[in-house]
Order: structure tokens, then C-alpha cells, then sequence
């Protein structure tokens, strides 16, 4: 979880929670929505269209979407 977190932090530029509402942070734009998609199909396999990530709301939501995947990064694997 916390290899999750720190990536997420470096896309969004500003330390993150689980809670995190990640279209409130400051400087949101569509770059880093893209960044994040990037992010989570290529350090996670977790492919996910625009209509997907628009009922994303909070860091713990990616999560979420990413499932086994993010524990199974934090391990090594």
C-alpha cells in the first residue's frame, strides 16, 4: 500500500492519503488524471476507461479498483 501511496504522490505532486479526494489537489488538471491511468496500467495491469475513473473519487477507491494488484507491487512481485 505504501509503494501505492507514494506513487500516487508523485503523480499528483503533493503527499496523499487513502482518503484523499484526488481531483482536489491543488493543481489538478488533466495531466495528472492521465498520469494516474498511466500509473495504475502500468505498475498495476489495471486498464480503466474514462467512464471508470469518473466514479473514482478518492485514492482508496483506486485502490479498490486496482484489487491484489497493489499488494501483490508492495511485495515485490
Amino acid at each position: 500500500m505504501s509503494r501505492f501511496l507514494d506513487r500516487m504522490s508523485a503523480v499528483l505532486e503533493t503527499p496523499v492519503t487513502e482518503e484523499t479526494r484526488f481531483r482536489e489537489v491543488p493543481g489538478w488538471s488533466s495531466l495528472m488524471a492521465f498520469g494516474i491511468l498511466v500509473t495504475l496500467e502500468n505498475d498495476y495491469g489495471r486498464r480503466m476507461d474514462i467512464a471508470e475513473f469518473e466514479t473514482m473519487h478518492t485514492i482508496a477507491d483506486l485502490v479498490r479498483a486496482c484489487g491484489a494488484a497493489v499488494e501483490e507491487a508492495g511485495q515485490g512481485r
